[in-house]
């Protein structure tokens, strides 16, 4: 990473407010980092919400087209008793189709309505017309929602639509107390799940296979000078990092693996580095430079090694079997 693309606590108060950067700056030794995981979570979650809007767009447009019989059942005003702001967020899509030159379809209305406009179907005042189509098993029902109460499925439909605003328009998903933000994570996270998976569980499950909210919630920067000082320093490449010129190559990107011989972790009885674990990179003075994030872990002999330059090979041949360890700066002190 070239020095120009270097960013400080000072540069961000500057392009994004000192109020925007308040808050990263009370939850993490290095705001610059927190703000940055903040932002990839975010985007993490507004994949998810979006996989989720379409699918809730098309069940509900698929259930009122059939109850009506008619594909713009958006237009069957007296049918569903719809109120005069879903009827302008109509009009307002047409219009924008119109404008663009393109023909007015159902399709396109159908993509071309807000998240807000699905969520105010499902208002009580609805409940004997849209709700009730949406239930009724003639028009394809709700059978992976066996309760199908209304109240319950409109409350995650709005705290979706929360999430998907606060995601939006870069609001921070941290919060200073450590179990308040763990809580309010994961409950986002199953919202959206759960609003899936009464739609379809299948995709409900695809969803969950390739999210990346999981794992990027395992390497949210350090919170507090306490918790860096409990992460371990990187013992695996305790050889390698005699020379602070490694340390250099690790910072810029260019060294991301380090070996070791097996026997080093049998003969002390260590645990080897498991994939998400974090370690603290230390110069020869004792300094603390950067949290690395564990990647992978290869458990190979020293002959199918690559690089033998990244570990000491006294004393080994090249039967001898080593731990690689695969890394990443997760970032910098």
């Amino acid at each position: 990473m070239s020095d120009e693309s270097q960013a400080t606590a000072n540069d961000l108060r500057r392009w994004f407010s000192s109020e925007r950067m308040r808050r990263y700056e009370e939850s993490a030794v290095d705001p610059v980092a927190l703000y940055v995981w903040n932002t990839r979570m975010s985007k993490a979650y507004l994949e998810d919400i979006a996989h989720v809007e379409v699918m809730l767009r098309n069940f509900i447009a698929a259930r009122l087209s059939a109850a009506c019989g008619c594909a713009d059942w958006y237009e069957q005003i007296d049918f569903f008793g719809f109120d005069y702001e879903f009827r302008k967020a109509v009009d307002r899509v047409k219009k924008r189709i119109h404008c663009a030159g393109h023909d007015v379809t159902p399709d396109r209305v159908i993509a071309g309505l807000s998240l807000d406009s699905w969520r105010f179907l499902l208002v009580r005042k609805l409940e004997p017309t849209v709700w009730k189509a949406l239930r009724d098993q003639t028009n394809g029902g709700m059978p992976h929602y066996k309760s199908r109460r209304r109240k319950e499925f409109e409350a995650h439909v709005i705290r979706l639509l929360d999430m998907r605003n606060r995601c939006s328009h870069q609001e921070p998903l941290i919060q200073q107390n450590p179990v308040d933000e763990r809580d309010y994570l994961d409950a986002q996270w199953e919202n959206l799940l759960w609003l899936a998976d009464v739609i379809d569980p299948k995709a409900g499950d695809w969803i969950r296979g390739r999210s990346r909210v999981p794992e990027l919630r395992k390497i949210r920067p350090i919170r507090t000078v306490a918790e860096l000082s409990a992460l371990p320093n990187a013992k695996f490449m305790a050889k390698v990092l005699e020379s602070d010129q490694m340390v250099e190559l690790i910072l810029d990107g260019t060294r991301t693996a380090a070996a070791s011989p097996l026997h080093d972790y049998l003969e002390c009885g260590s645990p080897l580095p498991r994939v998400g674990s974090r370690s603290v990179l230390t110069t020869s003075s004792g300094r603390n430079v950067a949290v690395l994030i564990t990647d992978a872990i290869e458990v190979i002999h020293l002959s199918d090694m690559d690089d033998r330059q990244i570990m000491d090979e006294n004393e080994c041949d090249d039967d001898t079997p080593v731990v690689l360890v695969h890394f990443e700066v997760a970032e910098r002190l």
